[in-house]
């Protein structure tokens, strides 16, 4: 089994990775509408003393096409979990677990990306067990990724920062082969402050990242929020800014060739406590604000600035999509909306009488919300989701289909007892969803296992959906004894 592993994988490094044919946001499309491009704030003048930002620039042709060499696949890119397309299979690095796994669609398995025979990887499929010396084991920073052949990824483990006087660890950046061989460490990243950035996705070039700050200095809080841009060839220490914005703000990155786009919902305004009475005082409001960056020009440009905060009550979600043309899709308290030329549009919202759904969020061509269970102590609970295009149509309504949960073997032999899965990772397109559940087993309290699932849902022609189990993995420390 393991030297068929190793000469799939060892095939992996020499063929082509595209991506699945069932994506078609990663199709050659009409260039993005052509705007009034902002100045990049972090630009300088030259050595003539002259303004650049003020000196007529030569036209920059801009690509919008998809080059699956070196292009991150905006279906994961602002997933929690790592899923990578081959054309033989897809890895999956999971939030839960410092392991690269590679599910091979020819053997129908789910298989640790170490080409060492004698390895042992994690016993018992729990990955409790931190074998260091398994080629899989990564200990990587979201998000592992197949750039150029190679298999990139990031830890936290750098040398000190010198940047924030070495009190912080930088990042390390590697890249290794498809099956898991020739780890290369290639240089630590240090930030150019105390941001840590997530996300760290991949693209034509750079490694972007949103990072956020938050200073106290004689009991006023300042906080700022930041999209980075580090180039993956060249120095230590050479990150771009390319926004930041005075706000703590909760977001995404989305990617059309040589434009990096990025939507923040942020706060504004403070909540805090009444220590005489005890109330609670919550005044803050959210905003929104959509731009993208041009990595050819480098300059970045507004698309989109709430012109009030949004009423009370009232809210943005973090996750964005955006089409070839340029339209941006968002989600909030309203539902579905769009961006278009500058302005906010709602396409439709996810009220129905007697139901509450929740969590609107947005994917390839779809937005999707679900219900809560009564109980998350009962594994038993139910979800319901309503899944729509961006047109407003339905795809699917109705319940999950669970038994693939209650039908594992974990579900009653780990010690303890089930609570009803939660959601790690949910993406997809009007085909169906990737859904990672996490579940935890309440036992003493103390060093509970867990378990993690990834499946595919699929939804039929007739609105029913159909589902398979492609991975699992528990997390089993041992039994915590009082003395």
């Amino acid at each position: 089994m393991k030297k068929t592993l190793a000469i799939i994988l060892t095939a992996l490094m020499i063929l082509p990775l595209l991506s699945c044919g069932k994506k078609p946001e990663q199709q050659a499309g009409d260039p993005v509408p052509s705007g009034t491009i902002a100045p990049d704030v972090t630009s300088a003048p030259d050595n003539s003393g002259n303004d650049l930002a003020a000196t007529d620039k030569p036209s920059v042709t801009v690509d919008t096409s998809y080059n699956p060499e070196t292009d991150a696949d905006n279906l994961y890119s602002a997933a929690q979990s790592c899923l990578i397309e081959t054309e033989d299979g897809f890895y999956w690095s999971s939030s839960g677990n410092y392991y690269l796994l590679f599910y091979d669609e020819g053997l129908e398995e789910m298989i640790p990306v170490c080409s060492r025979p004698e390895c042992e990887h994690f016993p018992d499929n729990n990955v409790c067990v931190q074998n260091k010396k398994c080629d899989a084991y990564l200990e990587a920073v979201r998000h592992p990724a197949l750039y150029n052949g190679k298999l990139y990824y990031i830890d936290m483990n750098g040398a000190a920062n010198p940047n924030i006087d070495g009190t912080r660890l930088g990042m390390r950046l590697f890249r290794m082969n498809p099956d898991g061989t020739g780890k290369e460490f290639i240089k630590n990243l240090f930030t150019p402050g105390y941001e840590e950035p997530d996300w760290l996705i991949f693209h034509r070039g750079y490694i972007y990242g949103i990072g956020q700050e938050m200073k106290v200095s004689q009991g006023d809080v300042d906080e700022k929020t930041a999209v980075l841009a580090i180039p993956i060839e060249g120095d230590e220490t050479t990150f771009r800014r390319i926004y930041e914005m005075d706000n703590k703000g909760w977001g995404c990155m989305r990617f059309i060739g040589d434009y990096c786009y990025f939507w923040f919902d942020y706060e504004e305004g403070e909540y805090y406590v009444n220590y005489q009475t005890g109330e609670e005082i919550d005044e803050t409001q959210s905003g929104g604000v959509a731009g993208r960056w041009n990595s050819k020009t480098e300059e970045t440009e507004i698309l989109y600035q709430s012109p009030e905060l949004l009423p009370k009550g009232e809210y943005f979600g973090s996750t964005a999509w955006v089409e070839r043309d340029g339209t941006i899709y968002v989600t909030g308290s309203s539902g579905l909306m769009k961006i278009e030329n500058g302005e906010l549009s709602v396409i439709c919202n996810f009220e129905e009488e007697g139901k509450n759904f929740v969590a609107p969020t947005v994917s390839n061509g779809i937005a999707f919300a679900r219900t809560v269970p009564k109980s998350f102590d009962d594994p038993y609970g139910k979800f319901e989701f309503w899944v729509r295009r961006f047109d407003g149509s339905t795809v699917f309504k109705g319940e999950l289909p669970m038994d693939w949960f209650y039908e594992s073997p974990e579900f009653e032999g780990l010690r303890g007892e089930p609570n009803c899965p939660a959601f790690s990772m949910i993406v997809g397109d009007e085909t169906g969803l990737w859904i990672e559940f996490c579940c935890d087993w309440r036992s003493t309290g103390r060093n509970e296992p867990s378990a993690s699932y990834l499946i595919r849902y699929d939804f039929t022609e007739d609105g029913g959906i159909e589902y398979k189990l492609y991975g699992s993995y528990v997390d089993d420390p041992p039994e915590y004894v009082d003395d």
